[in-house]
């Protein structure tokens, strides 16, 4: 291909890029911008760079090997340039607008950004878990929080130091292991079989204590309620 067919190459390149370069300052100056739709320009946008900076270098190459080669070339270097500092300027801010988009879920497209919730930690003792988990059910079962964030707040809501934390954080923080970590932490501490027990030792040892001093009738109540609220 000659020079000006290049040249004509290029210039049609250009004005893509400036168009969709356009497209995403619109969508960044939106205060919540939409982030599959910015998505979606960003991969265009790539693109159109891409094809652009390679019919850039096959001019680059054809100006060097013309008359007054080396001059063509700066003259025509300095002109792209700026194209290629304006791809970097923008995808620096698509990459930090990104952090701040709305996540579509199936349901609706809402605004996420893991605002901080006072959850009560679990340190592991299972007699502490139904508490634990009459909390974080809620959070488990909100369609709207993606995996990953759901596995943030497990991370949060364990004590730290415990064998709790030690069991989530042998899972990497990913959405696939989510579920794992769940199901291993009742497997681990919410088993009914094991939950049973506990209580019914409870019940024993209050018992015994009380038969000692003579308060099995005053306290035992206040036992039984405390484990169905639990």
């Amino acid at each position: 291909m000659n020079l000006n067919a290049l040249k004509a190459q290029r210039k049609g390149l250009r004005t893509a890029f400036s168009n969709c370069l356009k497209k995403i300052e619109s969508e960044l100056a939106q205060e919540l911008c939409n982030f599959e739709t910015l998505s979606v320009l960003k991969i265009q946008f790539n693109d159109k760079f891409a094809r652009m900076d390679s019919c850039q270098n096959a001019i680059s190459e054809t100006l060097l090997l013309s008359d007054d080669g080396e001059h063509l070339f700066a003259e025509d270097l300095e002109d792209a340039e700026i194209y290629r500092e304006k791809f970097w300027e923008l995808t620096t801010k698509i990459e930090l607008k990104s952090q701040q988009c709305t996540v579509p879920s199936d349901k609706e497209s809402r605004k996420f950004k893991l605002p901080k919730i006072e959850l009560k930690k679990f340190n592991g003792e299972a007699k502490e878990y139904l508490t634990f988990w009459s909390q974080f059910q809620k959070i488990h079962e909100d369609r709207g929080i993606v995996a990953e964030d759901k596995m943030q707040y497990l991370l949060q809501s364990m004590e730290p130091g415990s064998k709790a934390e030690r069991l989530v954080l042998s899972f990497p923080a990913t959405a696939a292991n989510y579920p794992k970590a769940i199901d291993q932490l009742k497997e681990r501490f919410g088993r009914e079989d094991l939950l049973v027990q506990i209580y019914v030792r409870d019940l024993l040892t209050l018992v015994m204590k009380n038969a000692a001093t003579g308060r099995a009738k005053a306290d035992l109540p206040y036992f039984m309620m405390n484990l169905k609220v639990n």
